[in-house]
């Protein structure tokens, strides 16, 4: 028998075979994929406006206002527990804080926020005999205090100083002074401690209204 012949229909078997298999794979469907490149592109758009806007809020934080809610009862009567304030950033940045300010800052060694009046400046003597403040040996009003915190905290065991206030330095009480963990307890405080100016109570409503500091008070 001729050898090619013989072979012959193998050959061809193996070229139906090979036909088939091409068939097969171009019959195949095409994978779509997940996201059209429509979908991709909005996807994108929502991230980079998500970020833009986290960056925003980050610097209207840490360069403008922020709004804070005070915790505890250190600063009765002025501002109440749960009280929201309207706090602004770039006064204090600019220019540091004045006497009589009611401010959010920190204390050493302490990553909370505090909302306080500055009482001490710079160069200052400050001491607290039976209630009442001096500076520099001279008795210094304080119309923010109501008479009855007054009356409570005009006793010999609320003598404190005196102390020389250092440079970049502030001396801090809440105004409940005798329920009040401040500068008396943890030292002074240094400019950059001072985070922000307390401007205006926004909550509650019936609570509305401006805080006073250093411009009212005059010094």
């Amino acid at each position: 028998m001729d050898e090619n012949k013989q072979n012959q229909p193998l050959e061809n078997g193996e070229e139906k075979k090979h036909k088939l298999l091409e068939f097969r794979e171009e019959e195949k469907p095409e994978k779509k994929p997940l996201l059209t490149e429509k979908a991709k592109k909005e996807i994108r758009e929502w991230i980079v406006s998500l970020a833009g806007a986290v960056i925003l809020v980050l610097l209207i934080r840490n360069f403008l206002f922020t709004i804070i809610k005070v915790d505890g009862p250190s600063m009765s009567d002025t501002l109440l527990n749960k009280d929201k304030l309207f706090v602004t950033v770039a006064d204090m940045k600019l220019n540091g804080p004045d006497r009589f300010d009611v401010v959010i800052c920190k204390y050493p060694n302490s990553r909370d926020n505090y909302v306080k009046r500055v009482i001490g400046l710079p160069g200052e003597t400050l001491e607290v005999k039976k209630g009442v403040l001096y500076i520099n040996g001279e008795a210094i009003e304080e119309p923010f205090l109501s008479d009855a915190r007054t009356v409570r905290f005009d006793k010999a065991s609320n003598n404190f100083g005196p102390i020389v206030i250092g440079e970049n330095e502030y001396f801090v009480m809440g105004d409940n002074r005798d329920d009040s963990n401040d500068s008396r307890n943890v030292g002074v405080i240094t400019g950059e401690m001072v985070i922000g100016k307390v401007r205006h109570i926004i909550w509650p409503l019936n609570r509305f209204g401006s805080v006073p500091g250093s411009e009212e008070y005059a010094q």
